[in-house]
């Protein structure tokens, strides 16, 4: 083996930056006569630019149109217990990185199961889709997962006997940070749905979750005596504190004439009033609860704080609720106060935090009524949102397109088993947060699959804001 040396001369000029000079010798005359006769065909020709319509709406696309959506990658952890659903998934703050929660979808008592926390980095030049990146077992069936919205490597997740966990997935070796304590102000049932939530401090979050027991709780990790040992502040729903005027057109109203837990299936919260979120129950009720006069709520959290459950039920939406569960909710990232919500009864309504009475709109995607699974707001694009159904279907609405059907449609899993025509049930779905064209779908198989979507559903021109808030204002969205 020889090497061969070369020498190459290169002669560059000199850099040096000159300083700019007003012109000090003119005809002054000649340019006021110059001005005098241009400055009128300028102005006018300005003026029209300024009116003119001829390029409202146009955004400029720099990357290719994307006609077709198409499947990326097919993950799913084979370590895991065998039979395990994919419950719930989440991406990242990067978009780099997928993760999933694991666990069985239907109990007969105690879990005896085991369950995992699993994560894909799909920033990787080759991605193994039987082999997440990361992977934890936990000692009952996971059942919800949030990223931390400043730290990618953050998660914290929910157990089927009440549990709360968070990890850090840079700790390969011990990635569990802290994990809550079971006593009688934790979770007495199985948690459904953790997320965080701006807390009293500027970049301080808290850990909001909810359960089949019907408490709301709020958690400080990041306080040094508090962590996860007990709540800072929580409120209990219960059915002695449902609104009179929801029950009134409510069919099976005289079971709720005990004072009982009420189960939650679902939450979400408002950045804009970290006290105020809207919860879906098990009976279909919808509510908006608020937790500003829970003892601790304000505070940064201390053990010496009388630890109280309050009503948190502040009003419900009616008037009628969904027929069955509630199973999915999710709030606008670009017009505050619009929530959506969807239930097993295959319906899709559009509410308002404050205009609690009747639907803004409504929307019922599958011709055979088939039950919806989850939904949520696209975080690029207004007027776009997404739900996943019973039977296997992604729905994509844009209402700057189409007011009242999706404008597309997808099977989006795959069938049960060989000897089965029916397509196993969507579970959960998510839009990356960075990338606008990647989307992730997740089924009770334990699968997870990355979807590049439509230019069509994240692309925007400007209007979007303005059509959803037409939309809002209608009343009917006709």
């Amino acid at each position: 083996m020889s090497i061969r040396l070369a020498e190459k001369e290169i002669q560059t000029e000199d850099t040096q930056q000159k300083s700019l000079k007003l012109l000090q010798k003119y005809n002054h005359e000649s340019l006021v006569s110059f001005l005098s006769k241009a400055e009128s065909l300028m102005s006018t020709e300005l003026m029209k630019n300024i009116k003119s319509t001829a390029f409202d709406g146009y955004s400029v696309k720099w990357d290719d149109q994307i006609d077709t959506i198409s499947c990326l990658h097919t993950l799913s952890h084979i370590q895991r217990e065998e039979g395990l659903s994919c419950m719930q998934i989440a991406w990242n703050k990067t978009g780099s990185m997928i993760g999933a929660a694991y666990g069985h979808s239907m109990h007969q008592g105690w879990c005896t199961h085991k369950g995992h926390f699993c994560a894909w980095s799909l920033g990787l030049r080759e991605v193994n889709p039987d082999i997440a990146s990361f992977a934890v077992e936990t000692t009952t069936c996971l059942t919800s997962i949030a990223f931390h919205p400043d730290s990618p490597n953050i998660v914290a997740g929910g157990t089927y006997q009440g549990e709360i966990i968070i990890w850090n997935m840079n700790e390969k070796d011990d990635p569990v940070v802290m994990t809550s304590k079971m006593n009688e102000y934790s979770h007495q049932d199985p948690v459904v749905k953790v997320f965080w939530s701006p807390g009293p401090r500027i970049n301080q979050f808290d850990l909001v979750s909810t359960g089949t027991d019907g408490r709301i709780l709020v958690w400080s990790p990041q306080h040094h005596d508090l962590k996860l040992s007990r709540p800072k502040c929580g409120a209990q729903l219960s059915t002695a504190n449902i609104p009179h005027n929801m029950l009134a057109s409510f069919e099976n109203r005289k079971a709720f004439v005990l004072d009982t837990a009420l189960g939650a299936t679902c939450i979400t919260g408002f950045k804009e009033d970290p006290a105020c979120f809207v919860i879906g129950t098990e009976p279909g009720f919808v509510f908006k609860c608020n937790l500003a006069s829970a003892p601790g709520f304000n505070d940064t959290g201390s053990l010496n704080t009388k630890l109280a459950y309050v009503n948190g039920i502040q009003s419900g939406f009616t008037p009628v609720p969904h027929i069955g569960a509630v199973t999915g909710l999710t709030t606008s990232p670009f017009i505050r106060d619009i929530i959506l919500s969807c239930g097993s009864d295959g319906i899709i309504r559009m509410l308002h935090k404050i205009k609690t009475h009747g639907a803004l709109a409504t929307w019922q995607p599958s011709t055979t009524c088939a039950p919806l699974t989850s939904v949520s707001w696209s975080p690029h694009k207004a007027t776009v949102f997404a739900v996943g159904s019973h039977d296997g279907i992604l729905y994509f609405f844009n209402v700057s397109q189409n007011k009242h059907l999706p404008v597309v449609s997808i099977p989006a899993t795959t069938k049960n088993t060989a000897n089965q025509k029916s397509a196993s049930p969507v579970s959960d779905l998510a839009f990356n947060p960075a990338n606008a064209g990647i989307m992730a779908v997740s089924d009770s198989q334990g699968y997870i699959r990355i979807f590049r979507i439509l230019s069509t559903l994240f692309e925007c021109d400007g209007r979007e804001e303005v059509i959803l808030s037409r939309l809002m204002n209608s009343r009917d969205g006709k």
